[in-house]
């Protein structure tokens, strides 16, 4: 089958802005949005309450136990047809995802997914491993970054933390995403880097929708 839409893929650390920049874009340019790493969320947040191997959970995307609803370029995650989006951003998430997602079986699996996901619509992506491994083939990949110092004031403006406690955790965070050996964070050969340090939001979209090709 030949998948005639077309992808962005945008990949980057936490707290770069991958996915405040990737869901404006897809507003700009009328493309679906997909943040993976709330499939990854939903996984840790469903194994780890209910105690229940993560690789089984993975699957559950598969069986639509757990479902993924692109509401307006939100997307909201719902486990057994019951909404759980606002769960996912807690601590036991936060502290658990990165090591559920270095489960070689639970990538694939998501993969699978996230590839599904592009072949029924026109897509911006975004992740870690976008470029790379779910969709290598995109007409446009980008790798945005930013100083540990600037994504640590954004996720502490964000969350209302102490700006030093997010750096240590997002330090933490870019080992594990970076040493992992399945889909580790790096910089595709063909993606364009962008450094956010000194960009505001808008003026990274507009540089990367300058950057899609015209045909």
């Amino acid at each position: 089958m030949i998948n005639n839409f077309r992808s962005i893929a945008i990949d980057g650390p936490a707290a770069s802005g991958k996915s405040v920049v990737g869901k404006k874009l897809s507003e700009l340019i009328n493309y679906e949005f997909l943040d993976t790493g709330i499939m990854y969320r939903a996984v840790t947040y469903v194994s780890k309450s209910e105690s229940i191997n993560p690789i089984l959970v993975s699957n559950y995307f598969k069986e639509k136990t757990i479902e993924i609803i692109f509401d307006d370029k939100n997307n909201k995650i719902y486990y057994k047809k019951n909404e759980i989006t606002n769960s996912l951003f807690s601590d036991l998430v936060d502290t658990n995802v990165s090591e559920i997602s270095k489960i070689i079986e639970v990538r694939k699996n998501l993969v699978i997914e996230q590839r599904k996901i592009s072949e029924t619509n026109n897509i911006v992506m975004v992740g870690r491993d976008i470029g790379t491994i779910v969709l290598p083939n995109s007409e446009l990949k980008v790798y945005l970054d930013a100083s540990i110092a600037v994504r640590a004031k954004r996720r502490s403006e964000e969350l209302g933390l102490e700006s030093n406690v997010i750096e240590k955790k997002l330090k933490s965070r870019d080992i594990t995403d970076s040493s992992r050996k399945n889909s580790p964070l790096k910089i595709d050969e063909d993606a364009h880097f962008i450094n956010t340090d000194n960009l505001n939001i808008d003026q990274v979209v507009m540089m990367i929708k300058d950057l899609i090709p015209n045909d």
